[in-house]
């Protein structure tokens, strides 16, 4: 697919698949994939103790990822938020998911670089979390819209969807839940002390290379009119994403909204706000 077309299907994702519009699908509470069959009522939250079970994830002992450090003097340390849960009563794999959810969704390895338009970037930073027991790992796999080149081409426009996924053993499942943390985030540049949009700083950025990273959407060196959050918009998307992939593939699926503990501190890359709200999704054949 082109760049444009995966532009256009990353800014389309919310209203093609969710027949709503960001700001009706945040304020709802209910499942974004209006394809799918009806969600769960949202409750008021699930438990709260880490490592308490449900059949479909066990409360992990962080619901942020680990403290995550940047090169750029103006972006410090930040952790993000696991906003999405493939539950473990899910009969359908992840990779089968991948699969369903088509090409566009390409694995992406932390250890690779690609250059855009004359730029050399990373195609994903690591990062940490603890969700299964054994401390803070590294996520175990990557997906980002459009994959390492055409997502970082989206991510120009501000239009970069990825998540990053961790395993966790359930009591009574095979494969566990998967935890996602989704994000929408713009290509930045820091000059001068700011963060700016590469898109405006190109032949700049090709010179000062080393200082260009990926912002959430919402933040400063970030386009904010389609995105205005990088982190609940991110997972809304992500979210419709699966639901219209399992549906089309003929799958069972309920999506419910949990409210995860605020730790009072809920503020990501770039200060971005987190909401408490976790989409969890089974998908069954």
């Amino acid at each position: 697919m082109t760049r444009r077309g995966l532009a256009a299907l990353a800014a389309a994702v919310l209203v093609a698949l969710l027949g709503c519009s960001p700001s009706a699908a945040r304020s709802s509470g209910t499942s974004p994939a209006s394809s799918a069959p009806p969600s769960s009522p949202a409750p008021a939250g699930g438990p709260t103790a880490p490592g308490t079970c449900t059949p479909d994830y066990c409360v992990p002992a962080d619901w942020d990822t680990a403290l995550a450090s940047t090169p750029l003097p103006q972006v410090p340390p930040f952790s993000e938020p696991l906003n999405v849960i493939i539950g473990a009563r899910s009969t359908v794999t992840l990779a089968q998911l991948q699969q369903a959810l088509g090409s566009n969704w390409k694995t992406v390895s932390t250890a690779t670089e690609v250059s855009v338009a004359g730029i050399r970037i990373k195609c994903i930073s690591t990062e940490k979390a603890s969700v299964g027991g054994s401390g803070y790992v590294p996520e175990q796999q990557s997906w980002r819209l459009g994959g390492c080149l055409h997502g970082n081409e989206l991510s120009l426009t501000g239009n970069e969807l990825h998540v990053r996924l961790w395993n966790q053993k359930v009591p009574g499942s095979s494969q566990g839940a998967w935890f996602a943390a989704a994000s929408y985030e713009t290509m930045c540049v820091d000059r001068d002390g700011r963060l700016q949009p590469v898109l405006a700083n190109k032949t700049w950025t090709i010179l000062h290379a080393g200082s260009a990273y990926h912002c959430v959407d919402g933040g400063q060196g970030t386009f904010t009119s389609l995105h205005p959050n990088g982190y609940d918009d991110g997972a809304t998307s992500f979210a419709a994403a699966v639901g219209a992939a399992a549906t089309a593939k003929g799958w069972k699926v309920a999506t419910r909204v949990i409210t995860r503990p605020a730790t009072g501190n809920d503020l990501g890359e770039g200060k971005i706000p987190f909401s408490t709200r976790v989409y969890v999704i089974t998908i069954t054949t």
